[in-house]
């Protein structure tokens, strides 16, 4: 329908027309009562009725046609508020680019006002860099799709030119089959600077990174020159030690075997104080051999694995023999030794002479820092597939902090104002190494003024052996 559409006062004219119509029908009809027309009233009656029901659907599609309005106008407002409210800039272009609506976010992202925008083309406002592929995309847009444009220069008008995300849209088709775009600006600068920011923070890191690595391998180049120079200078150490042991061995065994012709009055009798400068030259030169056995065997345990001669032992009597060895110096310092005993049948796989060692040094140890009076007691027994030796004495006790410095080499505890006690502090350390070269263990508890007690850990079989004996009945 192109006619306009009546409104009010053309319906109250029409009404008033139809009311004269009805009051010269009704006149007519009262002449015509007893003429032959009367026939025809049925017609105009019908045709009355056809008016007043085309009046009514007139009146309620006139009602319809302005409520349809009303909610046109509120719709067309809500839009608008939404349009010049939204964050982003948003306008509407026709299809050949020109500018045809802006919201007032466009205005303020370009600096200008809304009159100097709307009728413009948009290459005044966009760098024409690309615009060519962007036309052809737009031209080759589906109806009901968009086109997303992940990077588009906008140029305000103080010269700066600001990145945006673009999406744009087909209107629907105008009358005259014109076609309009919407399009819907992201700022996108914030988020540009903020990964310019990441990438320098990125490539700042790589360098550092890469120059904190390149520090780390020189520093392990030089730990690892520092090492094979430590590693050189220890065997040198080594080597040394063991040199200087046998150099001293020798003349040592000399001055023994010199003093044992002299205490068997080969070349005369000697008097008392002659015998008793002899016996003490003797404890002198069994000290200094024993300094220089212990540093023989560190020696020895520093140049490289360990031999061993790996077999059945018997338990207790490896330990009897061992300890016949220190007995003599528990006596004359006027120490209690007490020697529990277990069962004499029962084995253990080890090297005798280096359990011998062992446990002459732990013996000789406890000796050493026990005072006169004091006791050392020595027991064992068997744990599943172990055998434990302990060795017990009643000296001053070792801090708990203290306990695995004693085994290192050259370590010595004493009490501040202590008379420094006679050794090499190289017993501990050999002894544990010699454990655990043959596959156990040396640790050690204490409490200070109650004592100490070192614990020798060894296996009762090869490892290979899934056998497991009970422990002894010991004595005591």
């Amino acid at each position: 329908m192109t006619s306009s559409i009546p409104d009010s006062s053309d319906l109250d004219r029409f009404s008033v027309a139809l009311q004269v119509s009805r009051e010269q029908v009704g006149a007519l009809y009262e002449r015509s009562v007893g003429s032959t027309e009367r026939a025809h009233h049925a017609q105009l009656l019908a045709a009355l009725q056809d008016l007043s029901t085309a009046e009514e659907e007139l009146r309620a599609q006139h009602e319809a046609i302005v409520e349809t309005q009303r909610e046109l106008e509120i719709e067309r407002r809500r839009y608008r508020t939404l349009f010049e409210s939204a964050p982003d800039p948003y306008f509407v272009t026709d299809e050949h680019g020109i500018i045809e609506d802006a919201n007032d976010a466009l205005t303020g992202m370009l600096g200008l006002p809304a009159v100097h925008i709307i009728g413009k083309p948009l290459d005044a406002f966009i760098d024409p860099h690309g615009r060519r592929e962007l036309d052809a995309r737009l031209r080759a847009l589906p109806r009901g799709k968009r086109l997303d444009e992940p990077e588009i220069k906008v140029k305000a008008r103080d010269g700066r030119v600001v990145p945006v995300e673009a999406t744009i849209s087909i209107l629907e088709s105008l009358p005259g089959g014109r076609t309009s775009f919407c399009w819907l600006l992201r700022d996108i600068s914030v988020r540009q600077e903020t990964e310019d920011s990441m990438l320098a923070l990125n490539r700042s890191l790589n360098a550092r990174v890469a120059q904190r690595t390149r520090e780390l391998e020189l520093a392990l180049e030089g730990e690892q020159f520092a090492r094979k120079d430590a590693e050189t200078a220890n065997r040198i150490k080594t080597e040394l030690f063991a040199r200087l042991s046998h150099e001293f061995r020798t003349p040592l065994h000399a001055v023994s075997g010199y003093l044992e012709i002299l205490q068997q009055n080969i070349h005369g009798a000697l008097t008392r104080e002659q015998r008793r400068d002899v016996e003490r030259i003797h404890q002198a030169q069994e000290h200094l051999m024993a300094l220089v056995n212990t540093i023989l065997d560190f020696a020895k345990l520093e140049a490289g694995p360990i031999e061993l001669s790996m077999t059945e032992i018997p338990i207790e009597e490896t330990l009897v023999g061992a300890e016949a060895l220190v007995f003599p110096q528990f006596a004359k310092k006027g120490i209690t030794y007490t020697h529990h005993a277990g069962d004499p049948a029962l084995t253990a796989f080890a090297d005798r002479e280096k359990v011998q060692q062992i446990v002459v040094n732990l013996l000789a140890n406890a000796m050493k820092f026990t005072p006169k009076g004091g006791s050392v007691d020595l027991d064992w027994r068997l744990e599943e597939e172990s055998l434990l030796v302990r060795v017990r004495d009643s000296g001053p006790g070792i801090p708990a902090d203290k306990l695995e410095q004693i085994f290192e080499p050259f370590v010595q505890l004493r009490a501040p104002g202590d008379v420094p006690i006679g050794g090499t502090g190289l017993g501990l350390p050999i002894s544990r190494d010699l454990a655990r070269a043959m596959g156990g263990d040396v640790a050690a508890t204490s409490t200070v003024a109650v004592g100490s007690v070192f614990t020798i850990t060894l296996p009762l079989r090869k490892r290979a052996s899934g056998s497991k004996l009970t422990a002894p009945k010991t004595a005591g």
